[in-house]
């Protein structure tokens, strides 16, 4: 059975997911793994037996025995990753957000609109959750009728605060609407079947009220009209008790609820303390599945020739709802 071979550029937390994954798959193998440290690279070749490794992209590109590429790194260079693996002719996969900025982005799909018949796709995850999927199949059978109103909450819990001011003092400044609402912007487009034309926004730093100053929120709140008069609510927060992602999609005959209560499982617990119910602890332990079907599915494409539900084009366009929902936050608090 011939293999489709990856090289992998990012091996932090997303790139060894990314990797552990492929390695699952009965169709694929991790020829090359790709970053800037070279004794990482060297470690994790010697832990995981893979054959090649570089701390230059370009070089790993031209490497015969590729096939196609994982961009996982951090934002800022998924721009050169993504452009050397187009020119290369090879196979792209990038995690979200596409790019850091709206002009990157339009050049990346530029150059995956150039690649031939080569797969583009990014790493929107949600849509490949086992719920979500099953509420997209839902809409398209007209269960619900037609959906007017999208709406999403997606929350981190508050102990990742210190780590973010943190960085946002470092000048790692990734506002809430685009780091985490992405994942919302997306699935509103993918719901709604619509773009993105109003944004109205509030919110603050009201926990971690430091934030502020660097002009950055630990909550945020977002009405946003579409062009087919459908609307979205998207909520975002670093204040919670746990991980938690909810979804409601509201349609013309009826509604769609997805993880209205985040649980760790199914367990249910009656002490004198109450009705509880352990909470997912973190976006891994709600995603995992979703990580796997969604590498899974692009090594599909690959074999199949079938295209990629999520384009360039998608990371084009969610990016600049994104941009939208921040900029008109700022508007709200007069920066």
């Amino acid at each position: 059975m011939e293999k489709i071979r990856f090289g992998v550029v990012g091996i932090g937390m997303m790139g060894q997911m990314h990797i552990t994954n492929l390695m699952r798959n009965p169709y694929a193998e991790v020829t090359a793994v790709c970053a800037r440290t070279e004794s990482k690279v060297k470690d994790l070749q010697a832990r995981l037996g893979i054959p090649y490794g570089y701390t230059d992209v370009q070089k790993m590109v031209e490497n015969p025995e590729i096939d196609a590429v994982v961009v996982a790194t951090g934002a800022s260079a998924h721009k050169e990753a993504c452009l050397a693996a187009c020119w290369a002719k090879k196979h792209v996969f990038c995690e979200k957000p596409l790019a850091g900025t709206v002009a990157d982005c339009e050049e990346i799909e530029a150059a995956a609109a150039e690649n031939g018949a080569k797969l583009f796709t990014v790493g929107f995850m949600r849509r490949f959750d086992p719920s979500y999927a099953d509420a997209k199949q839902k809409i398209c059978e007209g269960k619900i009728g037609t959906p007017i109103l999208f709406k999403g909450v997606s929350l981190d819990p508050a102990s990742v605060l210190p780590g973010h001011l943190e960085g946002v003092k470092n000048g790692i400044y990734a506002p809430w609407f685009i780091e985490m609402g992405s994942h919302d912007a997306d699935l509103a487009r993918w719901f709604l079947e619509g773009e993105p034309v109003e944004s109205h926004a509030a919110g603050g730093a009201y926990v971690c009220t430091e934030l502020s100053e660097y002009g950055d929120y630990d909550n945020g709140f977002a009405l946003t009209t579409f062009d087919n008069k459908a609307a979205a609510f998207i909520q975002v927060g670093r204040t919670a008790t746990c991980s938690h992602v909810e979804t409601e999609i509201v349609g013309t005959k009826g509604t769609l609820r997805v993880n209205a209560v985040p649980r760790k499982n199914y367990v249910s617990m009656f002490t004198e303390e109450g009705y509880l119910e352990e909470c997912q602890a973190d976006f891994l332990s709600r995603w995992r599945d979703a990580f796997e079907a969604e590498m899974n599915d692009f090594v599909d494409c690959i074999r199949t020739g079938r295209k990629p539900d999520a384009t360039a084009h998608d990371g084009t366009m969610c990016l600049k709802f994104c941009l939208q929902l921040h900029q008109a936050y700022i508007d709200s608090v007069g920066g």
